[in-house]
């Protein structure tokens, strides 16, 4: 897509986010059994368009894995500051490394 297309198109695709961001909110607030339900639909989707079945497998066991520890929490700021400490912990110990590394090849 060349770069005036892109723009072109920016603002299209900010007003449709917008939108569903207000649909969203706007369930989570009224229904949360049914965002939840919707939330559980949307992350699938996504899974589901990665092409290799490895890749989706692993995608699957990770979000199991975030469920179950964001379940586990109980309050919503105990699941606040337990996904804060599981990003920050991912960013140190699998982004840093992989940003350095990257950056080391760079160079050269």
């Amino acid at each position: 897509m060349k770069k005036e297309q892109w723009e072109d198109k920016r603002e299209e695709r900010k007003k449709k986010a917008l939108k569903e961001h207000e649909r969203l909110s706007k369930l989570f607030r009224e229904n949360k059994f049914a965002f939840e339900r919707e939330r559980k639909r949307m992350i699938d989707e996504i899974i589901n368009s990665a092409k290799d079945e490895e890749l989706r497998d692993r995608l699957k066991d990770m979000q199991r894995s975030w469920d179950k520890k964001m379940k586990d929490a109980g309050s919503e700021h105990n699941r606040f500051v337990l996904a804060q400490v599981l990003f920050w912990k991912h960013f140190h110990e699998v982004w840093q490394p992989a940003i350095q590394k990257f950056s080391q090849f760079s160079r050269f």
